[in-house]
């Protein structure tokens, strides 16, 4: 019971299926870009204020050094002048802002000029100063201020860069190093929303998975049910399930039976009268036209109905098929024994015009007459119904 409930509508399963994964996974991208924005706009709000501070800063440290012609040489050599700078920029540091500094770029070293750190941790001048990324250098190509952010677990680290040019040249660099808390409540209400989702698209995956198993599955079983496992063609089945679907408008409707089939099989036996069978099928199907969507199916018995695809292009081709599928029978030898072969004929009865019939049924009725006569004008030949 079960099982027959998996197999209904398998289709419509994965169909569904597919839309739910479609409407998660867009879920996910929603939630991504949300978090990502989030995060951009409380990155601007926590620095708007820091950054603008620095940069007026930065034009302060400039103003002291308006008739300055070496701002490397000057405050180097003039004390005055480091200590006006390093209170300026000592102004800078706050609760979350531990470090500001003044660089200058010697070849392609960095080394500091001025240090508002504590005693404790405040370098000399023209120390060493290590970088870690390429922003520090782009800041002397594009004359920018540059942003460097550091990620570490709940806090962000950022370094940022403001240039001091003169005329067109960048000669020092005012930075700090700053860092914010990442806001932990938000952060992880949308990465619950994140793994949630993630799940849910696990489990429709899976669905989904199965589901494509089982239409699958599906297919074969109900593929098997409409084929002859004797002969491999259509079986009963078939018509019973696609009569109605079969568009009487588009083909001639014959009727084919074996002739003397019963002696075949009280004389030689029925394993014999299989044989017959499977061979009379692999005839009918190999003369058939299976390009033209010509069916062949297995009626009952040594009983073959014909859908021979009409052809607006060829007069009587139908008939011409049928003719050909009577001849190879007949020509065709089948081996009793390794060394012993019988010839057997069949009578086949046509309806030219199934389609002025009210339904298959009584289309079959009229082909069904047809194959009569051909079995009273002595077999082994081809009847057309009179409608």
């Amino acid at each position: 019971m079960i099982k027959n409930k998996l197999l209904q509508q398998p289709q419509l399963k994965v169909f569904v299926s597919l839309i739910i994964v479609l409407s998660l996974s867009f879920s996910l991208y929603i939630t991504f870009q949300l978090e990502s924005k989030i995060e951009k706009e409380m990155f601007e709000i926590s620095t708007s204020d820091v950054l603008y501070i620095t940069q007026n800063t930065a034009n302060e440290i400039k103003k002291l050094l308006k008739n300055s012609d070496n701002y490397i040489e000057d405050i180097r050599n003039n004390v005055t002048l480091q200590n006006k700078i390093e209170n300026k920029i000592k102004l800078l540091r706050t609760k979350n802002i531990k470090y500001a500094y003044i660089l200058y770029k010697d070849k392609n070293k960095f080394r500091f000029l001025v240090d508002a750190s504590v005693s404790s941790e405040k370098a000399s001048i023209d120390q060493k100063f290590d970088v870690d990324s390429e922003s520090w250098f782009d800041v002397y190509k594009e004359k920018k201020p540059q942003l460097i952010k550091h990620e570490y677990l709940k806090s962000l680290s950022i370094s940022y860069i403001v240039p001091i040019l003169k005329e067109d040249s960048v000669e020092l660099l005012l930075v700090i190093d700053f860092s914010l808390k990442k806001v932990e409540t938000t952060n992880s209400i949308i990465a619950l929303m994140e793994n949630g989702i993630l799940f849910m698209l696990f489990l429709m995956i899976i669905f989904l998975t199965i589901v494509i198993y089982q239409m699958i599955h599906y297919s074969k079983v109900k593929k098997s049910a409409f084929i002859d496992k004797l002969t491999n063609v259509y079986n009963r089945n078939y018509l019973q399930e696609n009569q109605n679907k079969i568009k009487l408008d588009n083909y001639v409707l014959a009727v084919i039976d074996i002739d003397h089939f019963k002696s075949v099989n009280d004389r030689y036996g029925h394993n014999i009268g299989d044989i017959v069978l499977r061979e009379t099928a692999q005839i009918i199907s190999n003369t058939l036209r299976v390009e033209n969507d010509d069916i062949v199916i297995r009626y009952g018995g040594e009983e073959f109905i014909l859908f021979i695809h009409k052809s607006q292009e060829h007069k009587d081709v139908e008939i011409k098929v049928l003719e050909r599928v009577l001849k190879n029978i007949a020509n065709h030898e089948f081996y009793i024994s390794q060394s012993e072969h019988i010839n057997i004929s069949v009578s086949i009865g046509v309806n030219l015009y199934p389609n002025k019939s009210q339904n298959f049924a009584e289309a079959f009725k009229h082909a069904d007459i047809a194959l009569y006569e051909a079995k009273d004008s002595g077999r082994n030949n081809i009847k057309i119904v009179k409608l």
